[in-house]
């Protein structure tokens, strides 16, 4: 596809009417938990929390993630039009995004005075606020502090569960509708991007012009409500309920590109863990402010905006595998830019790394289950991927990365992961290279025919170009 022809398909596909709402639900979700997101930790540190405690939250949210994915994807598969279930679980997360407003703070404010020894602390509200321009945390209430955790560990674990939960049964609902009408799910999630542009900076003024969080999640809810309604538009009642699910699933499960791929996707997690989990502290400790904080997000999002776009292109051009070991390898140049930071503006270069994450790598990865899986199962499917990329690839990353953070600091950690991304990204690329070359070498003439009639009959389905599967076969 040349650049004028791919210009035509995505205007073409922005005019289109019918995908409009996918369009629109994408940018509320994603402008619903973005502008979230960058806060979380730094909520977590004016409520009263440790570092401890926010390694042992996401540590929380981790493990719920190896079970909720999967069970959301196979009630989605046997369900089949799940469009109302879905609407239901994205209403539920916003009025869960509502109780954080009422989370009880241990933290206790010491007023700043131009003598220390006129300071003196004052108990905070249980509004989820953060202090003052004139006033800092100085101390927490450790009879409260138990309290404030259980609450906030609750809250927090429900919101992910069913922010989590939406996202798996829209992104299958765009899949299947890749499969269905050939769509390109790229031009979809694109808009999600957009969302999170806006919201991720609003985020950061709204914290700092307001001194409190409440207002976030206000909005928050308001997105995630507005989300749910739009679902009720989005079109599934040609997917059928899956008749035989344990039998598609194992059958697919045990191929050795799958399996390959789960690997990828799982390391994948493994690096996002641990930075979603401890960056936003990290830079909060070397003096960034919450406009900052916002603007990592907001830095990074316009390249991942254009890279989610032109993705079907570069997939198609090299094959999937390829696109994955690239953003492997930008995880590796992140963290070891990470490791050497001291002014903590110097981070938002890093950020236009996150865009090739989540711009290319998780993108080129939903869009490959369009080819590895049929229609009946892709719910399942986008379930199982997010068991390893937010489920068993963040849980290692949270639990082997605070345990070598306690031990050696943030910085070495930072170049000891910078160096398990390369030989995570080596050994994908060497493997699937390998696979690559084996297969070329059986590959019978017969064998040749019968695969081009399948990938003509599957093209209808798939929702992209099967050049990408050729390449990679």
């Amino acid at each position: 596809m040349s650049p004028l022809e791919g210009t035509r398909d995505f205007l073409s596909d922005l005019f289109n009417r019918q995908v409009l709402v996918l369009k629109c639900v994408y940018f509320l979700l994603m402008a619903a938990i973005v502008i979230l997101w960058p806060q979380f930790t730094i909520h977590q540190k004016t409520l009263g929390l440790t570092e401890y405690q926010t390694g042992i939250t996401s540590l929380a949210v981790s493990v719920l993630s190896i079970c909720y994915p999967f069970f959301s994807g196979i009630a989605g598969d046997k369900v089949g039009n799940f469009r109302i279930l879905m609407a239901i679980i994205s209403m539920a997360t916003g009025v869960i995004a509502l109780l954080f407003t009422w989370i009880p703070s241990s933290a206790v404010q010491m007023a700043a005075a131009s003598n220390v020894s006129d300071a003196a602390p004052a108990n905070l509200s249980s509004e989820s606020s953060i202090p003052s321009p004139n006033a800092t945390v100085g101390e927490v209430d450790g009879s409260r502090q138990a309290l404030t955790f259980w609450v906030y560990i609750v809250i927090r674990t429900s919101y992910g569960v069913c922010n989590g939960a939406t996202f798996i049964l829209f992104d299958a609902a765009v899949m299947a509708n890749v499969q269905e009408s050939g769509i390109s799910f790229g031009y979809q999630r694109a808009w999600g991007t957009v969302g999170a542009v806006v919201s991720s900076y609003l985020s950061g003024v709204i914290v700092e012009k307001t001194g409190g969080f409440n207002e976030i999640f206000y909005a928050s809810a308001a997105l995630q409500m507005a989300a749910g309604i739009l679902m009720l538009r989005v079109r599934i009642d040609y997917k059928v309920p899956a008749a035989s699910l344990t039998k598609d699933l194992l059958l697919h499960c045990f191929k050795a590109e799958v399996l390959l791929f789960f690997g990828a996707i799982a390391a994948a997690g493994m690096f996002i863990g641990y930075i979603e989990t401890f960056m936003y502290r990290y830079l909060f400790a070397l003096g960034a402010t919450p406009v900052l904080i916002g603007l990592t997000v907001t830095i990074g999002a316009p390249f991942e905006f254009v890279l989610t776009l032109i993705t079907s292109y570069f997939t198609n051009l090299v094959g999937h595998p390829p696109i994955i070991v690239f953003g492997l390898l930008a995880y590796a140049v992140r963290y070891l830019g990470f490791s050497y930071l001291q002014d903590p503006w110097w981070v938002l270069p890093l950020e236009i790394l996150e865009s090739v994450a989540n711009g290319l790598l998780f993108t080129s990865a939903i869009m490959y289950c369009t080819v590895l899986f049929p229609t009946e199962t892709i719910a399942s499917f986008r379930g199982v991927l997010g068991i390893l990329y937010f489920g068993i690839g963040r849980l290692v990353g949270v639990i082997v990365g605070s345990e070598i953070r306690e031990r050696l600091g943030h910085r070495i950690t930072f170049r000891i992961w910078a160096c398990t991304a390369v030989a995570c990204a080596t050994f994908y690329f060497l493997a699937s290279s390998a696979l690559k070359k084996s297969r070329s070498r059986h590959f019978s003439v017969n064998d040749m025919v019968q695969g081009r009639e399948e990938t003509k009959n599957n093209k209808g389905q798939s929702g992209i170009d099967n050049q990408a599967w050729d390449v990679y076969s």
